[in-house]
């Protein structure tokens, strides 16, 4: 294994108790004895990007040290999904959803493999993303281009906070 290296993690839920789906997927990850949980985010709540007509989503993001390979990263995240109701493939398209897990950026590396691209391809045009990784890495780089995300316009457009409790 690698060294250990920073992580960010996006989570969101739009269905059942989202608050608490959430906070269970942050202890999945944390019970996880390869995934060290450093620092959360503070939780947003946001209308859906496109798909049908659904309810608002909690939004949140995870600081985890790991050593772990990006491709298992996404196997262990996968898991915690599935732990907590996910069904893929999503039957809807952007639909509800109980839980999703995103890797949206990895310290210093960038990943273009079928099925995962980090950082997220649509990171910087989503103010759900992109504040969350802000809240914990805000000196966080595109790794491709060393563009500061905290320099772009969506990290200072509006979002609706929402106590974490």
């Amino acid at each position: 294994m690698s060294s250990p290296r920073r992580v960010v993690i996006g989570l969101g839920s739009s269905m059942g108790d989202r608050l608490a789906t959430i906070r269970a997927a942050i202890a999945a990850l944390d019970a996880d004895p390869d995934l060290e949980v450093v620092r959360e985010s503070s939780r947003y709540e946001s209308p859906p990007a496109g798909g049908p007509p659904q309810g608002d989503y909690v939004n949140a993001a995870v600081l985890v040290a790991t050593s772990l390979p990006a491709r298992e990263i996404l196997e262990r995240t996968l898991a915690v999904e599935r732990s907590l109701g996910r069904i893929r493939p999503d039957p809807v398209r952007w639909g509800p959803r109980t839980i999703d897990l995103d890797l949206l950026w990895i310290e210093g590396e960038a990943v273009a493999e079928p099925h995962l691209q980090v950082p997220h391809p649509r990171l910087c045009e989503r103010v759900f993303a992109l504040r969350p990784l802000l809240d914990v890495a805000p000196d966080a780089r595109d790794p491709r281009t060393a563009v500061a995300y905290a320099s772009l316009a969506e990290a200072s457009a509006p979002i609706h906070r929402i106590d974490p409790s």
